[in-house]
C-alpha cells in the first residue's frame, strides 16, 4: 500500500473528469465545424458556374441601360441603390504600366479604384450560360470578375468606356473573420461549460458523498433536485447509505451483547476456579480464562478496526513516552526486550493507545518465539524520508516464505506455531492499527534465523531540546 496519499497533479485530474470529456468532445466538433463553414462561407466568388453568369449578365444589362454616353445622374442613383462604387475611364485612359489609371470619366469615390483590376474570369466563361448585348459597334460587351485590392471588383467593357465597380465599405479582412470566429468558439465553449456543470452537477454531489463516506460520515445526505436519472440516482444513493449504516449498527451492537454475554459465564468460571482446592492444572484453567478473555477484546478491537468509521484519536506523542507506556505493560519481561541504538528525539501523531497495543503485540510474539534460542528480542528504531521506523526483531525459529503473506489474515496461525499459546489475531490487529495511521507493516522473516516485524509510520518533527 501507499504510504502516503500524494495528491494527483490537477491536469490529471482534470483530463480524467467526465465533464472535461464531454467538453472536450463539444469543443471539438464546434471547432471543426466552424472552420468548416469559415473556410466555406469564405471562399471568394470564382471559377465557372451559372450564379456568376447571370451576375455578369446584370451588370452588362445596368451598363446598357446607362447609355452609350453614360448618364452619371442615372449611374448615380443606381449604384446607390445597389451600394456599390463606380469608376468610368475612356478606353484610351484605362490603367497604364506606366501612369497608373489616366483621369475618370467619372468616378462616385476619389479613392475608388486604388489599385489595378486583377481579373480571374474571361469572355468565354460566361458563353454557355447567358448572351450579352452589343454595343453600339456590334461588339459583344465584356464582362469580367476580379479582385482590386484584394476585393470583389467586377470590369465592364461598353462602347468606348470601361465600368469598374467594387463595394463601397471597407472589407472586414480575413483577421476579423478570425477574430469574430475565435469569440464565437470562446462563447460557445463557456456556455457549454455552465450548461454540462449544472446538468452533472448531482453527479459532483455524488462524488463528493462518497468520499465522505470513505472517511467515515454515515449521517450526511446528498442534496435531490429534479426528478431525472441523476435525481433518482441520488435518492438510491442516500437509501444505501442509511442502510449501510443501520446494518454497521446492528453488527457493533450484536457483538457487544456477545462479549457481554461471554464475559458473564467467564467471570463466574473464573471465581468458581479461585474455590477450588490446589490442584497441579488450576494454572493451566486460568490461562484458558485468561486467553479466551483476550480473544473476545481482540475481536471487538479488529471489528472496530475494519471500518473506517471510527475516528482515531490522534495527538502529538513523543517516541520516548510512547516506548515509556509500552514498557510498562511488560513489567516481568523488561529484561527480555533489547534496545538497539538511541530512542529518536522526535514526535509522531498517533492514537496513542492504539499504537501502544500494536507495539506491544510485536513484542509479545517476539518474547514468546525468542524462548527456543535463549536470546533477547531486539527493538530499534530509524527515520528514512519522513517516516518512522520501529523494527521489532525476534531470534525464533522464523517463518516460511509461503506463510508470510498470511499471518496478518485473522486466526491464521503456522503449524509450526501449535505447541505457542495464542490465537491469531494479534498481527492482524497490528497491521489494522498502523494502516488506519497511513504506514505500513513488512515482515522479513528467514527459517531457523529469526524474524523482523516493521511499523513505518509518518514522522512529523524532530523535538528541539
Amino acid at each position: 500500500m501507499q504510504l502516503q496519499n500524494k495528491k494527483a497533479p490537477f491536469t490529471k485530474n482534470f483530463s480524467n473528469s467526465l465533464l472535461f470529456k464531454l467538453t472536450a468532445y463539444m469543443v471539438g466538433f464546434t471547432i471543426i465545424l466552424i472552420i468548416i463553414l469559415f473556410n466555406y462561407l469564405n471562399q471568394p466568388y470564382g471559377g465557372e458556374g451559372e450564379i456568376e453568369a447571370q451576375e455578369a449578365y446584370l451588370y452588362a444589362n445596368m451598363v446598357e441601360g446607362w447609355g452609350s454616353i453614360p448618364d452619371t445622374i442615372k449611374v448615380r442613383e443606381d449604384i446607390e441603390n445597389i451600394s456599390l462604387n463606380c469608376a468610368i475611364f475612356y478606353i484610351d485612359q484605362d490603367w497604364n504600366d506606366t501612369l497608373g489609371y489616366g483621369k475618370p470619366y467619372w468616378a462616385s469615390s476619389q479613392e475608388f479604384p486604388d489599385s489595378l483590376f486583377s481579373p480571374w474570369t474571361v469572355k468565354e466563361d460566361f458563353e454557355e450560360w447567358v448572351t450579352f448585348p452589343e454595343n453600339d459597334n456590334g461588339d459583344t460587351t465584356v464582362v469580367q470578375m476580379g479582385l482590386i485590392n484584394e476585393s470583389n471588383a467586377t470590369s465592364v467593357v461598353y462602347n468606348d468606356y470601361v465600368y469598374y465597380f467594387g463595394s463601397d465599405t471597407t472589407p472586414r479582412g480575413v483577421e476579423w473573420d478570425l477574430l469574430i470566429s475565435v469569440i464565437a468558439i470562446i462563447i460557445l465553449v463557456t456556455i457549454l461549460y455552465v450548461s454540462l456543470r449544472n446538468f452533472l452537477s448531482p453527479v459532483f454531489l455524488m462524488k463528493q458523498r462518497v468520499q465522505e463516506f470513505e472517511s467515515g460520515d454515515l449521517d450526511s445526505t446528498i442534496p435531490v433536485a429534479g426528478e431525472d436519472e441523476l435525481a433518482s440516482l441520488a435518492k438510491s444513493v442516500n437509501k444505501m447509505t442509511q442502510n449501510i449504516k443501520i446494518l454497521l449498527n446492528q453488527k457493533q451492537m450484536l457483538l457487544l451483547d456477545v462479549s457481554h454475554e461471554l464475559r458473564t459465564p467467564l467471570a463466574r468460571m473464573q471465581l468458581l476456579v479461585e474455590m477450588i482446592p490446589e490442584h497441579k492444572n488450576i494454572y493451566k484453567l486460568k490461562e484458558e480464562i485468561v486467553l479466551l478473555e483476550g480473544i473476545i477484546s481482540n475481536l471487538l478491537l479488529s471489528d472496530k478496526l475494519s471500518t473506517p468509521y471510527t475516528d482515531l484519536q490522534l495527538e502529538d506523542i513523543s517516541i520516548h513516552r510512547l516506548m515509556d507506556e509500552v514498557k510498562k505493560m511488560f513489567p516481568d519481561n523488561d529484561n527480555k526486550i533489547k534496545i538497539i541504538g538511541e530512542i529518536p528525539n522526535g514526535t509522531v501523531k498517533v492514537d496513542e493507545l492504539k499504537m501502544v497495543l500494536a507495539i506491544r503485540n510485536l513484542l509479545d510474539n517476539a518474547i514468546k518465539y525468542s524462548v527456543s534460542s535463549n536470546k533477547s528480542c531486539e527493538i530499534m528504531f530509524q527515520i528514512n524520508d519522513g517516516l518512522l521506523n520501529i523494527s521489532v526483531i525476534d531470534y525464533g525459529q522464523g517463518i516460511k516464505a509461503d506463510e508470510i503473506s498470511k499471518l496478518t489474515e485473522p486466526f491464521y496461525r503456522s503449524d509450526s506455531k501449535n505447541n505457542i499459546k495464542g490465537f491469531g489475531i494479534g498481527l492482524t490487529i497490528v497491521k489494522k492499527v498502523v494502516e488506519s495511521h497511513d504506514g505500513e507493516l513488512i515482515i522479513i522473516s528467514e527459517e531457523g534465523k529469526g524474524s523482523t516485524f516493521t511499523l513505518k509510520v509518518p514522522y512529523i518533527k524532530k523535538d528541539h531540546l
